[in-house]
């Protein structure tokens, strides 16, 4: 996976600041070894432990605090309310574990907490605020260190860019040039920056001129077109991000990234590593497997609701389509009366919905016959509570925690050529459509969002998606 260097450095100083605010918060607290042990042995000790993984949790915490975004760290501003909130949130956590944590040794203390929150804000705003922020931009300024960045298109969106980077260039690009599908090399297209190859060419272009970084930004072409394009700037090794107008639903939901306050989509996930995928088959497999054993009353009580309230078997069974387009066995609770699947009135409206393929702002997109929804399905539906036996079929390998939603095999037959590619991975039980789009978007739009998430795919950003399902499931924001 190709991360930025700044991200890498400031990740690793946040953990080892944070870490030593714990240590720190121990000795002014008045205990230099826990029961007289010597600190080899308090290393091994369950406080050790505790603070190792509290360390790693509230870097999680920046990371959805959006501390690690390239926009906020530039703004001093945003960057320390930022990090006084997520200061805050982890005291509030610490002091909850406290509570529940059993030890007389060290965390039995409010002062602790205190000295915690005191040495992490200070040490930690220090740091990034009058050390690292001012260093990277210093750096910036050197022309030894400047990204080498090429722009994808010439329209307005891609002259915008450039124009940014000749005025006000804070993030330290160096601007090669333009990439065209359709003007002559060497045409000029703003200031001294001109056109320096053809979409073709990107790969040889980013090894000639050691290109760190592509912008794509352009407009007049569709979804596939776009696609094709993305294709060829992921085989280089240059970062890829996107500030296509067709990308502008990623904006709109997900917390982007910035350049000059001008939005951009990163694409920086290699989607065939091995590597990712077999971290990620893991936290499918125990993450399904516990909570299969956790909601084994909450299934049964379900179960029996529907039997009671609505003629038919308790799950649904049906066939949709997988990964690479072949097709698997799915479950969930059954919501709806039987035979609805049947309903030639619903997949006729659900083959226009694909087709139509973009939102027209008139509310809620999902294909739902509401005369056909049981009485205890609306409240299933509405939760998702109907989706949780899903997770069997994670557990054999047919689906993933988090991904694009399975097919039917009707709608299936109703994609265009760009829309299959979301079967590139494994379906999920949730991804970025169920967060932040769910029924609200259109169908071209839930695309892209998994797109997205396929072009950024790990384990990590599995579990930011899976914690932010929660209160999705619980409010049933946009469900139907």
């Amino acid at each position: 996976m190709k991360y930025p260097a700044y991200k890498i450095i400031l990740v690793i100083f946040d953990f080892i600041l944070l870490r030593l605010s714990f240590f720190s918060a121990i000795r002014l607290r008045g205990v230099s070894h826990p029961e007289g042990l010597p600190w080899t042995l308090y290393i091994n000790s369950p406080e050790f432990a505790l603070f190792f993984v509290l360390s790693f949790l509230i870097v999680l915490l920046f990371q959805s605090r959006e501390l690690y975004k390239l926009n906020v760290i530039l703004s001093r501003s945003r960057q320390l309310v930022a990090i006084l909130f997520s200061i805050s949130y982890s005291v509030i956590g610490l002091a909850v574990i406290i509570f529940f944590f059993q030890s007389a040794r060290i965390v039995d203390s409010r002062l602790f907490v205190a000295y915690f929150a005191g040495i992490s804000f200070c040490g930690i705003a220090i740091f990034r605020l009058l050390i690292f922020t001012p260093i990277y931009i210093a750096l910036n300024k050197n022309a030894l260190t400047k990204k080498r960045v090429i722009i994808v298109g010439t329209d307005i969106a891609a002259k915008s860019f450039a124009v940014e980077m000749k005025i006000g260039n804070i993030y330290g690009f160096q601007l090669i040039g333009f990439v065209d599908k359709v003007l002559t090399i060497g045409k000029q297209i703003y200031d001294d920056y001109e056109v320096i190859g053809n979409i073709e060419n990107i790969p040889h272009i980013v090894r000639e001129y050691k290109i760190d970084e592509i912008i794509v930004a352009e407009a007049g072409i569709n979804h596939d077109q776009l696609l094709k394009v993305i294709d060829i700037c992921k085989s280089t090794t240059a970062h890829v991000n996107i500030a296509s107008p067709l990308f502008e639903i990623v904006h709109q939901k997900f917390s982007m990234d910035s350049y000059f306050d001008l939005p951009i989509a990163p694409l920086r996930s290699v989607t065939n590593s091995n590597q990712v995928l077999f971290y990620k088959r893991i936290l499918d497999f125990f993450g399904s497997l516990i909570g299969i054993l956790f909601l084994v009353i909450p299934f049964i009580l379900i179960g029996i609701i529907i039997k009671i309230t609505s003629s038919g078997p308790v799950f649904y069974k049906h066939v949709r389509i997988g990964k690479d387009g072949k097709p698997f066995n799915f479950y969930k609770f059954r919501s709806m009366k039987v035979g609805s699947d049947q309903d030639q009135s619903r997949i006729s409206l659900v083959r226009e919905f694909i087709r139509k393929g973009n939102s027209d702002g008139n509310g809620s997109k999902k294909i739902v016959i509401e005369s056909m929804i049981t009485p205890i399905g609306r409240i299933l539906r509405k939760t998702s509570l109907d989706e949780l036996p899903q997770l069997f079929n994670v557990l054999i390998g047919d689906m993933s925690l988090v991904g694009p939603r399975p097919c039917l095999p009707y709608e299936y037959e109703a994609y265009d050529e760009w829309h299959k590619r979301r079967l590139s991975v494994l379906p999920g039980c949730t991804g970025l459509w169920q967060v932040f789009g769910r029924s609200e978007t259109g169908f071209d739009e839930m695309v892209v969002l998994d797109l997205y998430y396929i072009g950024n795919i790990s384990p990590i950003l599995d579990v930011q998606l899976i914690l932010k399902t929660i209160p999705v499931m619980l409010f049933g924001r946009g469900a139907k």
